[in-house]
């Protein structure tokens, strides 16, 4: 009995650019004896239609009759492997073998593909290289131009406006026989993403109301520093956004444009929060560091297997190395915290309101040294704070609490008359109880949220602080054309 084949894409829109990885699941009879892992092979199509017309790399006027596939592999720019005759292939072998070597030695530096050949290319005189090097195949009645052989495929230029194939086979290792039967996915016509929009600054009016600071008697100093606070969206939250075409979401598609956004801030201190850990270890460590960053990151516990493997999300703080040194770093488990406060409740409230209690939320704090400071009035150390409390609408008190256990800690660093600096995600709208616990210094106890404490956990805490917290982002107000 054949095995089960079954091949998901990250979207069935392909954008140019952005690659595309399959995620393969192959599934073996029940009863089946353990056998050893299979090979997987990849073929990328394009489809022929109308408009389709694929010239010479040499002869610019003459339409091309074969592609060298050994290009293809190589990753060679796919325009520059299409030829009009074997003539003109057998002329031009020199500089075609020398691109070879030279895309051979740049894959050797990124990969460890050794089996890669650039060697001669032997006896070609004697064989026809139109049906060794086939342009065109055959699928169904339709015609398909062959553009890559490995897992992953990257749409070009010429891709765009037109549908890809892909074919996936799986086989033994043993003989090479096949386990399943081939699986075939048509993807919809490429597309190519439309150009960032100029970043549009909007000014934002302080409304007027109680606070819990007087901006003018705590500045101290003309020097300044920029802060970025940004919820990047994990991708293992992205698979349930109705309102947004699939595109747009895969991490494929949006880390390029979170970096770009991100370094054009030219931010002294940047709070994300939402990093899955696969992508801060692969993509914003590596990619931050190169500009000049000093990386934090601070996971949650509980990791879900994505197929791919088990990931999980938590908040990275990047600070510019030349502008600031780390003196030293607090890590938050909000789940840790969880039995200390149901302590003080009856036996049989403790289990399920410490469960109740105990979200995989963390918060990140690092106490930052200015480097180089010529101001005698400006203290040189800073606390930086990034944390992303518990989403859940419906359990306000967890949020609540959370957020007063953040501040409580941040009041004893800050009675060393360090300045403290809050970012993050509070799931929190204004005029909510965490939303005024951080800005008004306190919660009234009258206060809608306050009513909904379903294992009396409120009695046994304090909702206010001493902190001298000033919001920095407000709602806007206004016309959303404009954003």
């Amino acid at each position: 009995m054949l095995c089960e084949l079954k091949v998901f894409l990250p979207s069935k829109t392909p954008v140019v650019g952005c690659e595309i990885t399959p995620n393969v699941i192959l599934t073996r009879p029940p009863g089946s004896s353990k056998a050893p892992p299979p090979t997987f092979r990849f073929e990328w199509y394009r489809e022929v239609g109308e408009r389709v017309t694929i010239f010479c790399c040499v002869h610019h006027s003459e339409i091309a009759t074969f592609q060298c596939m050994c290009c293809v592999m190589l990753k060679v720019p796919v325009k520059e492997s299409y030829y009009c005759s074997k003539r003109c292939f057998s002329d031009t072998w020199a500089k075609h073998q020398a691109r070879h070597r030279r895309a051979a030695e740049t894959l050797s530096k990124l990969t460890d593909n050794s089996w890669l050949s650039t060697s001669s290319w032997f006896g070609y005189e004697n064989r026809d290289l139109v049906d060794a090097m086939e342009t065109v195949a055959e699928r169904e009645g339709r015609s398909w131009i062959k553009v890559g052989s490995s897992k992953t495929y990257v749409p070009s230029a010429d891709d765009f406006g037109y549908i890809l194939r892909l074919e996936s086979i799986a086989t033994d290792n043993t003989k090479g026989n096949p386990l399943a039967p081939t699986n075939i996915i048509l993807t919809y016509p490429v597309i190519s993403a439309a150009d960032p929009h100029p970043r549009c600054l909007i000014e934002f009016i302080p409304q007027e109301g109680p606070s819990n600071l007087n901006v003018e008697l705590q500045t101290s100093s003309d020097e300044t520093f920029n802060v970025l606070s940004y919820n990047v969206l994990a991708q293992l939250y992205a698979s349930n956004i109705s309102y947004c075409d699939s595109w747009a979401v895969m991490w494929e598609y949006r880390r390029h444009n979170l970096l770009r956004e991100i370094i054009e801030y030219q931010a002294d201190i940047l709070c994300l929060q939402e990093v899955q850990s696969d992508h801060f270890e692969n993509f914003f460590e590596p990619e931050l560091v190169k500009c000049g960053y000093s990386v934090l990151y601070r996971s949650k516990r509980n990791k879900v297997y994505i197929g791919s493997g088990h990931v999980i999300d938590g908040c990275a703080t990047f600070f510019h190395r030349g502008r600031f040194k780390e003196i030293k770093r607090y890590e938050l488990e909000y789940a840790n915290v969880a039995s200390s406060v149901v302590s003080t409740l009856n036996i049989e409230q403790k289990d399920v309101a410490e469960l109740h209690l105990a979200k995989d939320n963390v918060a990140l704090v690092v106490i930052l040294e200015k480097i180089n400071t010529d101001s005698d009035t400006l203290h040189p150390i800073i606390c930086v704070a990034n944390t992303h409390i518990h989403a859940q609408p419906k359990q306000a008190d967890v949020k609540l609490w959370q957020v007063a256990t953040l501040v409580t800690g941040l009041e004893k660093i800050a009675k060393s008359n360090i300045p403290v600096i809050i970012c993050g995600d509070l799931n929190s709208l204004p005029g909510s109880a965490p939303h005024n616990l951080l800005v008004m210094g306190k919660v009234d106890s009258n206060h809608q949220d306050m009513t909904e404490d379903p294992y009396g956990i409120f009695q046994h805490l304090v909702f206010k602080h001493s902190l001298h917290l000033v919001k920095l982002l407000f709602p806007f107000q206004g016309d959303h054309k404009l954003l």
